[in-house]
């Protein structure tokens, strides 16, 4: 008798389909736990990762061909499952996408019925198949399916037993953490720990594995519920693995006393973080009459409560988004209710849990109002608490003179208590240690990437209050790293606390992606750290100027030689940083918690046009000011909101320069792409085919009405169409305009239809493509000769220098985005008017901003001033028009140690010509 397992894992896909990250992860485990001597002791395991439909159906026949009656046969699949429209099963390949439509080209993935002949021909009579995928993966609503998936009539026979994540019909859960699969993790760990062996006797079943694997799956998630289809003669199993624990071993006996409890905790449905007192002395009983460690027993009992507590975390998650939802209208909205019914699924809500929660959070944000009318005046919260007093007296009860003395000291003691506090402002309670976990930090935690250990610990000493320590270690920290902008926010915002002076605080709001590791997401950790610097700069300049020249906290700053440094009427300036990571619920979340914080006065931000339109009016309710470094939109001045401004100029105003820059290259006729529903994206596309379809320049604008930015954009068809538009007009001359999203691919796809362009039409991108990404996939200039982007500012052509020298003392560097500057000339209006108004109030601020005579002079981009709407005025400081709305550049040769190529403005037609330090090394190798 031999065992051979073959491990399947598909993490990546072609379009259409969500790579899964941890498959590869999960076939890694398998392996480390069948491979053992002690636990699995299989002969040969085969791993197949990211396999194309021809190696893995060649791989599938290897592990099934030759094998003898006895052996044992597993097969194991950590990727998407595919759902027919005829209800039939398929696995997916790394080659298997998506269409628009949501169908997948079945000549790319391995069909049930193809895999059930190779495990039928087989001559082995005891095969387990493991599926660790979802089912409705690949299935868009609505599509049309004839008939139910029976994975068990598919896949089913004799001898076999077959194991799957999910049902059907239901989603099968990731990690949220970059970890296993939900359902392979306590696989492997019902066989590592031994925790599956139900009876104790040193082996695990099939049976008693997967019985461990559902109890803790549906633990976390009871909506998740795997199935077990076994087909075997009278009482036989299959036996897959080893166990080191016997029922007599003190640690077997705990464990099952754990799960004894928790099992009454699934029963009577109590999700909870840990024991109550009785099991608590019941366990530790149990513990020493054991003799275990109080370290073998945690170990134990954290296995087995983390699965509640992930539970519990999801539910928590579930009724803050839905108070929110329901906070901002007593309705919800049909897009809403849908996004919480998807909510519901990838958490593994039960329809009962979504029941409890709404009611529950209905009853507190509309609860039944008091009878009486509330009133502030303290005669009238008398007159409720007299009232109250009466109400509650039983019936023939009569007040005599001991209760009536009573009652009258009561409501003079209340009367007099309401009277102090209308005076006398009751003690602020502490608020250390800081709330950390919510997505918002003045220094008590890190959002960003830049884990340093220094960082980490100021960050810590910072929640605790203890600011000393703190600014020690983020000067450590900053001296670090230079280009660490929320290090040196952090590093502010302690100085002033440690020193005691007194402060304005605003707030940034950035968005930084969840994970690190997204390619299409690096341009958001980018763009949140030119935000942070452009903020940052104008902080330290400001606080800076609270100190004189022998102060001894000065030495907390590398460099001091700021140009004109000034504090705010002798008051500092404190930041808050929050991080939306580009989830809009996220950023409601986050602006409803920031507009509850009384003492901040204004918020920079957000960069993305989505994460302004989904909280401006939370910030509107608020009479909290909004400025944004980045939002482009119409849509924010097509429909105005007094609290909102930005310093970047609108769509509609750079619009014009765009149409100017083709008419200039007699371009008459236009195509255009962008992404479909993004508020950026739409925006600049309508308002450019406005003015370029409108005289003086009346040319035509063509939307190619299939091919979505950043959706299943194909470039190849897009060019195929572009050169079908110019058959028949060879002295045509047809311009390209790009507009993509800053969130997701929408980018990549950009840059795809670039190169593929090769320069045979004029090229025109938005702002979000002048971005490191861009020069990182550019390993020929020949494509991009004709392409040119618009940008907002260019620091090569600069009105202010004293702002370059700045960023140089500070950053090391002049190459500044026009993020940063931009971030600088919110955070530098906003302070303007902090300083204009005598006592800053949230209302006498914006007042002060839509001010006819508000004007900022020196910024980083030029002189400020906004108009009715809230747009940026193009003005010089005398009242003459003066800013561009647009900068021009393109892409020249320049080789750095980033990068081998650079962006420049068109004027300059090299690098060096620009005044770029460039080296004279060869061009780096393609990897």
């Amino acid at each position: 008798m031999a065992k051979f397992a073959l491990l399947i894992g598909v993490s990546e896909y072609s379009e259409g389909l969500r790579p899964i990250s941890s498959a590869i992860l999960d076939v890694e485990a398998m392996r480390r736990v069948l491979e053992h001597p002690d636990m699995g002791a299989f002969d040969q395991v085969t791993v197949l990762p990211n396999p194309d439909k021809g190696s893995m159906e060649k791989a599938v026949d290897d592990l099934f061909a030759d094998r003898q009656k006895d052996d044992l046969v597993l097969l194991y699949f950590s990727g998407h499952g595919l759902k027919a429209q005829n209800a039939r099963f398929f696995l997916s390949t790394r080659e298997t996408g998506r269409d628009q439509n949501g169908d997948f080209r079945r000549a790319t993935a391995l069909a049930a019925s193809k895999l059930q002949e190779y495990i039928t021909d087989s001559r082995s009579q005891r095969q387990i198949i493991i599926l660790d995928c979802c089912f409705s993966g690949a299935l868009v609503q609505g599509m049309p399916i004839k008939g139910e998936l029976n994975i068990q009539e598919e896949l089913g026979g004799k001898g076999r037993a077959i194991l799957t994540s999910s049902s059907p019909i239901e989603y099968s859960f990731e990690s949220e953490d970059n970890d296993l699969s939900i359902y392979t993790k306590y696989l492997v760990e019902g066989i590592e720990t031994g925790a599956a062996d139900k009876d104790g006797d040193q082996l695990i079943s099939v049976n008693e594995l997967h019985e461990y694997a559902s109890e803790r799956v549906k633990e976390a998630a009871p909506a998740m519920t795997p199935k077990f289809y076994l087909s075997l003669e009278g009482e036989d199993t299959i036996y897959l693995a080893k166990s080191p624990l016997a029922a007599t071993n003190p640690i077997f006996i705990y464990r099952e006393k754990v799960r004894e409890i928790l099992d009454e905790w699934s029963k009577e449905n109590i999700c909870k973080e840990n024991f109550n007192r009785v099991e608590r002395n019941c366990l530790n009983e149990l513990r020493n009459e054991l003799d275990l460690s109080l370290q073998e027993a945690d170990i134990i009992e954290q296995e087995n409560l983390a699965p509640f507590r992930k539970r519990l975390q999801n539910l928590t998650e579930y009724k803050a988004t839905f108070r929110e939802l329901l906070a901002d209208s007593i309705s919800i909205t049909e897009g809403n209710r849908r996004r919480l019914k998807e909510l519901q699924s990838r958490y593994g809500l039960r329809d009962e849990d979504i029941q409890v929660i709404e009611e529950e959070v209905q009853n507190e944000v509309y609860p039944i109002t008091p009878t009486i009318p509330p009133s502030t005046s303290p005669s009238a919260k008398i007159a409720q608490i007299l009232h109250s007093i009466k109400t509650l007296k039983p019936k023939n009860f009569k007040l005599n003179l001991p209760v009536s003395i009573g009652i009258a000291s009561i409501a003079f003691v209340s009367l007099f208590a309401i009277y102090r506090h209308n005076i006398i402002p009751p003690l602020v309670p502490s608020n250390c240690p800081k709330q950390t976990g919510d997505f918002i930090s003045e220094g008590e935690e890190v959002l960003n990437y830049s884990q340093s250990f220094n960082k980490k610990k100021g960050a810590e000493y910072f929640a605790q209050c203890d600011y000393q320590k703190a600014l020690l270690r983020f000067k450590d920290a900053w001296q670090q790293d230079r280009l660490d902008a929320e290090t040196l926010i952090y590093l502010n915002n302690a100085l002033l606390e440690a020193t005691k002076k007194p402060y304005y605080t605003i707030a940034v709001a950035v968005s930084i992606p969840k994970n690190q590791n997204d390619f299409n997401d690096d341009d958001g950790d980018s763009r949140a750290k030119e935000m942070l610097r452009g903020v940052a700069q104008l902080q330290t300049k400001i606080n800076l100027g609270l100190l004189n020249d022998n102060d001894p906290f000065l030495k907390y700053f590398p460099d001091q030689n700021f140009i004109n440094k000034k504090a705010i009427n002798g008051k500092g300036l404190k930041v808050v940083i929050t991080n939306d990571e580009n989830d809009e619920l996220l950023a409601k979340k986050t602006a409803s918690s920031l507009s509850q914080r009384p003492e901040i006065l204004g918020v920079v931000g957000h960069y993305p046009s989505e994460m302004t339109v989904a909280t401006v009016d939370i910030y509107n309710q608020n009479n909290l000011v909004l400025i944004s470094p980045g939002s482009t939109t119409s849509e924010l001045t097509k429909y105005p909101r007094k609290n909102f401004l930005r310093t970047v100029f609108s769509s509609e105003q750079q619009s014009p320069a765009i149409a100017k820059f083709l008419q200039e290259k007699s371009i008459k006729k236009v195509v255009g792409f962008y992404s479909e529903g993004s508020p950026f994206s739409e925006s600049f596309f309508n308002s450019f085919k406005t003015i370029f379809t409108s005289p003086p320049f009346s040319g035509t604008v063509v939307k190619l009405d299939e091919f979505d930015l950043g959706n299943n954009f194909d470039e190849k068809e897009a060019i195929q169409e572009l050169r079908r538009q110019k058959e028949g007009k060879i002295t045509e001359t047809i311009g390209l305009v790009l507009f993509p999203k800053a969130i997701g691919d929408a980018q990549g796809d950009a840059i795809r239809l670039i190169k593929l362009n090769n320069s045979q039409n004029w090229v025109i991108g938005s702002w979000g493509l002048r971005s490191s990404r861009t020069l990182e996939q550019i390993d020929n200039l020949q494509p991009f000769q004709k392409f040119v982007i618009a940008v907002p500012w260019d620091s090569l052509n600069s009105p202010n220098q004293d702002f370059l020298k700045d960023a140089k003392i500070l950053w090391t560097t002049t190459s500044v985005n026009a993020i940063t500057a931009l971030s600088y000339d919110a955070t530098l209006a906003l302070t303007k008017a902090l300083e204009k108004a005598n006592t800053p109030t949230r209302i006498n601020i914006h007042e002060q901003l839509k001010s006819l005579d508000f004007l900022v002079t020196k910024g980083a981009t030029g002189t400020i001033q906004f108009d009715e709407n809230g747009d940026r005025k193009k003005i010089d400081e005398n009242g003459e028009p003066q800013n561009p709305s647009v900068e021009f550049v393109h892409i020249v040769e320049c080789r750095t140690l980033s990068s081998d190529f650079a962006f420049v403005p068109i004027k300059y037609p090299t690098a060096k010509d620009a005044g770029l330090s460039c080296l004279n090394s060869p061009k780096k190798p393609s990897p």
